[in-house]
């Protein structure tokens, strides 16, 4: 039995989601901060559940030969997990998830995975920075206004962060201007614990293809003061910015007293309420609250494996679940017979709409209504699809869904994933509705984090 404050040595063997280095110790499974796979490190237990404990660091007794030094100096930020690992570690270890997904939770044997798609630099490669605000008081209110960055792990407290190796230069440097605007304003900054305040977060969307930039002010309230100069104070920081330009400012009204970043109430304060972005020949409307891919390098890359798979011939009907603004769909279109979208997003339906009328693609057709419940729907009208694209959010797709896309039949499924164990878990329920695991290819969509994208080709078994 494990008992707190007692010290072991340990030989970490696997990292968490969290970024916590896993080991064991009398058999029994213990979490340890700041460690990562290959470490043998001193700890000391800090507490005991049922089924596994947890550890700190006293020292690190032999370093994994993947450890290396973080180029990052906000480590308190815990937003990447991986900043201590190699890059070459990091790709080993996600390769390991997806196996071990796959392997635990999909029931599959030895299953085919690729090597992950890498990044050639990986870093600077976000183009939607979603940045919190938190509240300060004294000396540093007056010099900055506010706190802007990203809560510390497992709390709601603002690491106050001027530079982030994932984010754009662009969007650090706006997000100087927010602090100044605060100052300048001062507009009351919203609470997470007293439900109080005005300015909750700042969300910088940048399209890399075109260069155009959206800022998303997130606030409790319909109005904000001062905008004029917030805009005029955005555009004299990015004059020597020639590849990027302001083209929107929108005020999102977010009320809720959860923490949910974005409301459904857009106010175009500035410019247009959409920036289109260039992706893969095609142009692609953004609005403010529409998913679109956030690493626009490693998405082409994506979205090229996902056309291998597919292999059209100009004859098939595909069907794009969870369609977001279209991308995938859109993309796939002059090799399709037909494209059919569902989209639970009112928003996102509408620029999937938009953006098949900007690209003069005339055989895509979209649903507004959530998956699991249109495509039912669909299945008791006789669809017959010969794709199925599943690009579902983190927490995967609805049992029900999956029973509708069992009853089209469909020869063919590409299930694209940001979760190794929610795509295990589906997989499974596919496999037993007489679908085939065939393979999986990870792209490194998410650099320095924890998570990891992976797309997967099923396969219908005749009978």
């Amino acid at each position: 039995m494990l008992n707190i404050k007692e010290q072991y040595e340990i030989e970490i063997t696997d990292l968490s989601t969290k970024g916590e280095g896993i080991g064991r110790v009398e058999g029994i499974a213990v979490f340890v901060p700041a460690t990562i796979p290959g470490d043998l490190a001193l700890i000391e237990i800090t507490d005991v559940k049922k089924n596994y404990g947890k550890g700190k660091v006293i020292n690190i007794l032999s370093p994994s030969n993947y450890r290396v030094e973080s180029t990052c100096s906000y480590e308190s930020c815990g937003g990447c997990s991986l900043q201590n690992m190699s890059y070459e570690g990091q790709l080993w270890l996600k390769k390991k998830w997806v196996i071990d997904r796959l392997t635990r939770i999909g029931g599959i044997d030895n299953p085919f995975v690729h090597d992950v798609i890498p990044m050639e630099e990986p870093f600077r490669y976000r183009n939607k920075a979603e940045y919190a605000l938190g509240r300060i008081s004294g000396k540093a209110k007056k010099e900055r206004g506010c706190d802007i960055g990203f809560y510390q792990a497992g709390t709601t407290r603002v690491v106050n962060i001027n530079s982030c190796l994932l984010q754009t230069e662009v969007a650090d440097r706006i997000a100087d201007v927010i602090r100044r605007y605060v100052k300048e304003s001062k507009t009351p900054i919203y609470g997470p614990k007293s439900k109080t305040g005005v300015l909750r977060h700042v969300v910088v969307k940048t399209a890399f293809n075109t260069g155009e930039i959206m800022v998303i002010l997130v606030a409790t309230e319909k109005s904000l003061q001062n905008i004029e100069w917030l805009v005029d104070e955005i555009c004299i920081e990015l004059e020597d910015c020639k590849d990027f330009q302001l083209e929107s400012v929108i005020l999102n009204v977010n009320k809720s007293k959860t923490g949910k970043t974005l409301g459904d109430i857009n106010i175009t304060l500035a410019g247009k309420p959409t920036i289109k972005d260039h992706l893969m020949g095609l142009d692609f409307e953004i609005s403010p609250t529409s998913f679109y891919q956030v690493n626009p390098i490693q998405t082409v890359k994506l979205y090229e494996k996902v056309k291998e798979y597919a292999s059209l011939n100009d004859k098939e009907t595909v069907l794009d679940v969870y369609c977001g603004v279209g991308t995938i769909g859109l993309i796939l279109a002059d090799k399709a017979k037909k494209v059919l979208g569902i989209e639970s997003v009112k928003s996102a339906f509408l620029d999937a709409n938009r953006n098949a009328t900007i690209n003069g693609i005339v055989n895509a057709e979209y649903i507004n209504g959530k998956a699991e419940e249109e495509l039912p729907k669909l299945v008791k009208k006789g669809l017959k699809a010969d794709l199925i694209i599943l690009d579902p959010p983190r927490s995967g797709c609805e049992p029900e869904l999956l029973e509708a896309v069992a009853m089209t039949n469909a020869p063919k499924i590409i299930y694209v994933s940001c979760d190794p164990a929610t795509l295990a878990r589906d997989i499974k329920l596919l496999t037993d509705k007489g679908y085939k695991y065939i393979e999986a290819q990870p792209v490194d969509m998410f650099p320095h984090t924890s998570h990891v994208e992976c797309v997967t080709l099923m396969s219908r078994v005749k009978e």
